[in-house]
Order: structure tokens, then sequence, then C-alpha cells
């Protein structure tokens, strides 16, 4: 006899321990197996599955849309700091502000946690006021079946004002897809085909595992803060050369161009000459070499020489002992 999903209701936000039951027993059983179809989910589907499965806690009928989902500005923000360059981490509250400051990344890691079965699929967007305004969000990417925990969301303010947001904001839009029926999950599916769940040492991560996995344990930061560093500290030296210049006058700013001139001028002409002087040495060494080969070919073809006449002086020292010895016989 199948269970009676109309009985369940919505997981009280204080009860996460109630999500996570409800997460496992809904991870590979669906309760709407056919009556409804793999497809992005509308409002009504969306709340249904939130409310059997818990795949999003704590939920808030009051944000659904047509066909998604709204998530808070809410969470823990990390940040590097311009002028420290620590890591800064923010726990956001209701109605609490927080200033996004001009050319700056921020991440966000959502209060609202996820809590996906095999079968459903999520994607988020940043809400179309903030982009209007001028800030950018890493969108887009698809959150697998199987995730479970809270969402990292990179925020990049590329105004020139800093962005003032509040703690229970909108923020994201999310939208729910279901995939297509696998036997895993739906009987009538067609057998054999290979799924691939969600590795489980990767569910309910701390944000630290994903900063640890992506940028050495740090949040990313912006470089345009560092560029804009560079361009003032430019503005600046130039100024100075534009205060020395008057200063000088323009009588003394050309005596002072004249002087550069003739010290690099000078400088030059001492590179060129210690360059003629290398090669002139090197010219001599060569020659030096091709001297010392010439001896030693000499000296090795006076020592053959005196092996021979040494051999030769052996050989007539033997014949005329031979003839003393013969000589003593004969007497």
């Amino acid at each position: 006899m199948s269970e009676d999903y109309s009985q369940f209701d919505f997981v009280d936000e204080n009860d996460e321990k109630e999500a996570k039951k409800r997460f496992l027993k809904f991870s590979s059983t669906d309760p709407f197996p056919v009556e409804i179809p793999p497809a992005l989910l509308n409002s009504g589907d969306i709340e249904d599955y939130a409310r059997i499965t818990s795949m999003i806690f704590p939920f808030d009928k009051n944000k659904l849309k047509s066909a998604s989902y709204e998530i808070d500005f809410l969470g823990d923000v990390y940040y590097v700091n311009e002028e420290t360059g620590k890591v800064e981490k923010e726990t956001l509250a209701k109605g609490e502000p927080f200033t996004l400051r001009k050319n700056v990344i921020v991440f966000i890691f959502t209060k609202t946690k996820f809590f996906l079965p095999d079968y459903i699929a999520i994607r988020f967007n940043l809400k179309i006021t903030h982009v209007h305004r001028g800030l950018l969000l890493g969108t887009g990417p698809l959150v697998d079946p199987g995730f479970a925990g809270q969402l990292l969301i990179p925020l990049h303010n590329l105004t020139s004002e800093d962005y003032i947001l509040h703690g229970g904001d909108g923020l994201i839009w999310v939208e729910f897809t279901k995939l297509s029926p696998h036997i895993k999950w739906n009987s009538s599916a067609r057998s054999g085909a290979e799924y691939r769940s969600f590795p489980t040492n990767k569910q309910s991560l701390p944000a630290y595992e994903y900063f640890k996995k992506a940028s050495s344990g740090r949040p990313a930061s912006s470089s345009i803060p560092g560029e804009i560093a560079n361009a003032n500290k430019f503005i600046e030296t130039t100024k100075t050369i534009g205060k020395v210049v008057g200063g000088l006058g323009l009588v003394g700013f050309l005596a002072l161009i004249y002087m550069t001139w003739d010290l690099i001028s000078n400088a030059n002409q001492n590179i060129a000459t210690a360059r003629d002087e290398i090669t002139s040495f090197s010219k001599d060494q060569t020659e030096l070499n091709k001297r010392l080969n010439f001896l030693e070919a000499q000296i090795k073809s006076l020592v053959g020489s005196s092996k021979k006449e040494s051999k030769g002086l052996t050989t007539e020292n033997l014949d005329l002992n031979s003839q003393i010895t013969s000589s003593e016989n004969e007497l």
C-alpha cells in the first residue's frame, strides 16, 4: 500500500534533524513518479516537493513565483579586507544593513539549505533588480541532484558606488528541474542505464572547504581596487613631476632634461667600450688556445722520437754483448 503523502507537512525551521531525515527517505523515492513528469517545475510542484521531501529548508510559501523560489540575503558573508588583507566574515541578521563596497567581491554562504533528491536539480540567478543596479553574480551553474547544504555565491559590485543590502532582502531566484525517469526512483523507466549519485563526502560542506578547493582557503578578491591604487599612484607621481617642473621653470626643466640625456649618453658610451674590450679579450684568448695546442702537439712528437731512439740503442747494445760473448768463447 502506497504512503499517503497528503499527510506530510512542512518541516519546522528549527527541526533540521527532521529535514535531513526526509532527505534520506526521499533521496531515491519520488512521491510523484507519474503525476509530475520531468520538466521545469511550476510553483505548485515546487511547494509539494518542498513539503514532502524538505528539499528547501526552511521553506516560505511567500517566496514562490510561478516557476522559481526566492532566496534571501541571509547567512554568512566572506570577503578580503582591502586594508588589512585578512579574511573577514559577517553573519547577517534580518533588517541589518551590509555595505557591498564598490569594485569588491564578497561570498554569501546562504542560510537557506537545500536537500535535493536524486531526481531534482536547480539553477539560480541574481534578482534582476540587483543586475540593473550593477551587481554581478556567478549565475547559471547547475547544482546537481543529491546536493545537500548551503550555496556559496560570489557577488561582485561593478559600480563606482557602494551598494547597501539588508539582511532578508531577496537575493536570487532558484528554478527546479525534474530529471528524466530512472529505474532508481521510477519503476517504469528503462533498466540498465547507470546513474551516478552525488558524492556523499561533498554534502553539507562548510564554506572553508569551498575556498580551500578553489583558492587556497581564501575568498577571491577583485583586482580592480589594486589597479585603481596603481593608477592613483601614477597620478600622484605625475603631479610631483609637474610640481618640480613648475618649481624649476622652463629653463631649469630643459637643463634637467639635458643633464639626464648627457648622463644616459655617457652610460651608453661606457657600455659600448666595455663590449669592445670583451670582444678583444675573446680574440686574444682564442689565439692563445691555438698556440697551446701547437706546443702540445710538438711535445707529443718529441716524446715519440725519443722512445724510438731509445729502442734502437737497446738493440745495438744486445748485438754488441752477443759479439763479445762469441769472441770470448773462441779464445
